[in-house]
């Protein structure tokens, strides 16, 4: 007999109404397969049905009789509570999501402004990790600018997209340190744009008042990302 015809006769056991002819193999069954056994005992406990233990567990029984309608109505009040509170979701909170969300950056094919020769096969995979990254797969961009040789370059344009990839991939801890490190380092290459973005990062782990200060101080720089900057500070500030 195979387990779910065992499973399909239970009932039929319990109710003392299985055909005679299939007992017998029930039975067998039974004492062969732990997990139909198991099974068995439980619609057996469901039943109120005697459960064959040891003297010394009986005891057990009457309280969890006793007490298990009380915890099925304490689950299923839960349960309502969960839905009831999901339903009442903050809607700034959805806000705040969306706000999270941007454009990516725009990267130009050979661009130099931050180190790199042209020609290098560091260079020709960057070029490959950036054609996946403006398809936005951003996994497969991540498989080559995660890698030891583009790391120890130390070339902002490398980190600095690496950063945006871990950002959209989910990462946005591991985006915020290497974006801490661009901004650290002071390069101008790409100064401006990770101060921009790492307030992306703090909207992503919901932290909306560091992110506003992150906005702000570029807002309040001679940028050419400041005029983004004020328009995120303006936004931000509405959610209020």
């Amino acid at each position: 007999m195979k387990c779910h015809e065992f499973q399909n006769l239970i009932e039929a056991f319990l109710g003392e109404t299985i055909d005679e002819s299939r007992r017998e193999q029930f039975e067998e069954h039974f004492f062969n397969c732990r997990e139909c056994f198991l099974g068995l005992k439980i619609n057996e406990t469901l039943q109120n049905k005697e459960v064959r233990i040891p003297v010394e567990e009986r005891p057990r029984l009457f309280p969890f009789r006793v007490l298990r309608p009380v915890l099925a109505m304490a689950a299923l009040f839960f349960l309502v509570l969960s839905s009831v509170l999901l339903l009442r979701r903050d809607p700034r909170a959805d806000r705040l999501n969306e706000l999270s969300r941007f454009d990516l950056p725009l990267y130009h094919q050979g661009e130099m402004r931050s180190g790199g020769e042209s020609g290098t096969p560091l260079e020709e995979d960057f070029s490959r990790a950036m054609r996946s990254f403006q398809e936005r797969d951003f996994r497969s961009a991540l498989a080559i600018l995660d890698r030891p040789p583009f790391i120890a370059a130390g070339y902002p344009k490398y980190d600095f997209f690496r950063a945006i990839s871990l950002l959209e991939a989910g990462e946005a801890e591991r985006a915020g340190a290497v974006l801490d490190g661009i901004i650290q380092a002071m390069d101008p290459a790409y100064f401006d744009e990770a101060i921009y973005y790492k307030g992306f990062v703090l909207l992503r782990q919901g932290k909306r008042r560091a992110a506003l200060a992150q906005f702000e101080k570029l807002a309040n720089m001679l940028s050419p990302m400041a005029v983004k900057a004020r328009t995120m500070v303006r936004k931000i500030n509405e959610l209020s």
